[in-house]
This record gives C-alpha cells, structure tokens and sequence, in this order.
C-alpha cells in the first residue's frame, strides 16, 4: 500500500514504497529523470533516476485523480505495480545496467523488444529503429566527409557515397585527407578518428545541410508542428476551458527554444570545420555537452507526440481526454536550463496543471483499464519504430 506525504522532499526512504510530492519541478535533467517507456498503464511515462545512493527510483505522474508525483523506490515497484511481463524482465535489466540516460534506457528498450516479451510488432519496431540509426550514423559521416573535403581541400571534389565505399574511392579520400591533415598538423589517422568520431557524436541530430532530418531534428519538426496544432485545436474547439492545450503548448515552446540554441551551438562548429577539427580535443567536447543536453530535453516528447498523433482525427471528447493525460506528463524543461527564459510564468503552469490528473486505473480495486493499456502499446512501438 502507497503512502501519501504532501509537500515532503524527492527522497524515497522508510518503510513505506513510495510518497507523493505535490511541488515537483525538476531543477535539472538528472532530478527530472528518462522516460521508462513501461507498456503497463499505470506505469506510462514513468521515469526513472538515481535515488543518490548507488540505487535507482521511479517517478509517476499523480496516480488515481491525484496532483503530483510518487517517487518510488525502484525495488518496491513490482510490489506496487502488478507489471506484464514485458515490464518485470524491463524493469530488472534497467536496474542491472543502471540505466539513467536516453541513450542507455533506449538500449534497454531495443534489446528487451527484439526478446519478443512485447510481441511481433515491437521485435519489428525496435529493429527498424535500430536500423534506421545505423543509417543516419552512416549518412552523417559521408556528409561530414564531404564537407571536409569540398570546404578543406581546395579542390572541387564531392564524394558519392559509391566512391566511399569502394577500395578506389577510400584510396582517393585518403590523399584528399592527408592533405588536409597536413595543413591542420595532426597525423592522418587522427583525422579520420576524429571525424568517425563527430560522426557517431552527432548522429542524432546530423547536419543542418543534409536533406534527411535525423532523429532528434525530425523530433524538433514534430514538437514545431505539435505546438502549433494544439494551440489551434485550444482556439477553436471550444472544448477546453481550462486552457489546457496553452499550458502544453507554452511547455513546447520552451523546449523548442532550447533545443534550437543546442542545435545551433552544435550546428557552428560544423559550419567552422577548420577551427573544429584544429581544436578538437576542446571542440569535441563541447559538442558531446550539447548533445547530451538535446538527448535530455527531448526525452519523453515522442511519446507525448504519438499520443496526440493517435487522437488528431478522433472526436472531440477523446482528444480532450487525450490532453488531460498529456498535461500530466509533459517533459518539462528543468529550472537550471530555463535561466532566465520565463522563469515567473512557470509557477503558474505548475499550479495549473496539478489540478488535472486523468486517472488510468480504480487504485483501490487494481482494475487496469485495458483499452488504455492497449492505446500505450501502440504508441509506444509507433515511437520506437519513428524515434528509436
């Protein structure tokens, strides 16, 4: 049995499994916690974080009607939660990797789909995503190369990804590459590692000068157009009088404000290749800053995504509904990130939307509401198959 401890601090301990915080508002992406992407319902967009003592908690979004947070110790969750199978072996695997990060709970996510515990369409899902991320990797290096080459090389070269590929084209790249490794006085092997190396970094979001938008980017469109849209549906359905589609799209547009300075810290170095690769024992680092803070702030947006992707055609009763349960678990952007970007506005959306907490199971009887179940299922292989 859950206790309830308003107003306590984000600190499991005790006997009881877990408390509730009703001012939780994460100071940084850390305290915030990764989205666990948990197919049982009552566990959908919980988030999971280091309880600061060598061991791991769960955050889930005000249970039953209720505002706030439960913070729970991550062993007590199987005690709490009667979890589908899928989410025991999850829940064991994120505790033996102490998965923290979006990079390493989407492993775990991966790995445990393709053990089939999810069935045929998260196998399909989690490989096509895998898929698709080694292709953006490889996609990213070849443009990379490419600019290296047309804007170092003095010389009216572009690469064919054919020709990169083949003994020939590697063996003309790398008298191409020695030449510039000679004027940035580092050996040609360490050119090569280090752009392998800004490659992989990058991967996620790829280059602004490429014509296929790579994970994170598309994420970026997609929150755009999400913001947008839910801003129109909040004017004209006369089906929200609590404004609640204004408080998400106020938390999209913080984030895309973020996101678009990360990206275009990012974006400059690669348009300063010379100096990049000149300095990139400094540079390297700091891009591998950016790109974490990029991963941590869109962590959780796909889903939310998928979720008002599911409802945009249905009636308006359900895409309200729909709303409610986005409200409650939207990725808010941490206070150490905001500085001084709107700071007073969100203690009023932080009172706003702890008064609407759409409940997914009776918590006294344990009745899984099983449509809602299903509803999380696909959304969660539709963003792993999209977002991996």
């Amino acid at each position: 049995m859950m206790t309830q401890a308003p107003e306590t601090s984000a600190e499991a301990g005790g006997d009881a499994p877990g408390h509730l915080n009703t001012k939780y508002w994460p100071a940084t992406f850390e305290e915030r916690g990764v989205v666990v992407p948990f197919t049982t319902a009552m566990l959908a967009f919980a988030r999971a974080r280091s309880d600061g003592n060598q061991g791991l908690e769960v955050i889930v979004p005000g249970l039953s009607g209720g505002s706030g947070v439960y913070i729970i110790a991550w062993p007590s969750v199987r005690d709490v939660f009667r979890m589908t199978v899928h989410d025991r072996a999850f829940h064991d695997m994120i505790e033996t990797r102490k998965a923290t990060t979006p990079r390493e709970m989407r492993r775990c996510a991966h790995e445990i789909a393709l053990t089939g515990l999810s069935g045929p369409d998260g196998i399909d899902a989690a490989e096509k995503a895998i898929e698709q991320e080694e292709n953006e990797r490889l996609l990213t290096n070849y443009y990379l190369i490419n600019s290296v080459v047309k804007r170092l090389a003095n010389a009216d070269v572009k690469l064919s990804v054919a020709e990169l590929s083949s003994p020939a084209g590697q063996k003309k790249v790398r008298g191409i590459m020695a030449g510039i490794a000679t004027e940035l006085k580092v050996s040609s092997e360490q050119l090569y590692a280090d752009l392998e190396t800004w490659s992989d970094m990058i991967a996620p979001v790829g280059l602004a000068s490429m014509p296929h938008e790579c994970r994170l980017r598309r994420l970026m469109t997609r929150l755009k157009a999400f913001r947008m849209n839910i801003s129109a549906w909040g004017r004209t359905s006369n089906a929200d009088p609590d404004g609640l589609s204004f408080l998400a799209a106020d938390v999209a547009s913080l984030t895309i404000d973020v996101g678009q300075t990360l990206l275009g810290e990012i974006d400059d170095h690669a348009n300063d290749l010379k100096s990049a690769l000149a300095k990139w024992a400094t540079v390297g680092k700091e891009i591998e800053t950016r790109m974490t803070r990029i991963s941590w702030l869109l962590d959780g947006w796909e889903h939310v995504l998928s979720q008002w992707d599911d409802v945009v055609e249905a009636a308006i009763h359900e895409q309200a509904d729909t709303l409610e349960e986005i409200v409650r678990m939207l990725p808010l952007v941490p206070t150490k990130e905001l500085q001084d970007q709107k700071g007073k506005a969100w203690g009023e959306l932080e009172s706003a939307m702890r008064k609407f907490v759409k409940p997914m199971q009776n918590w006294q009887s344990g009745d899984t509401d099983i449509e809602l179940m299903l509803r999380v299922e696909r959304r969660r292989a539709g963003a792993m198959r999209e977002h991996g």
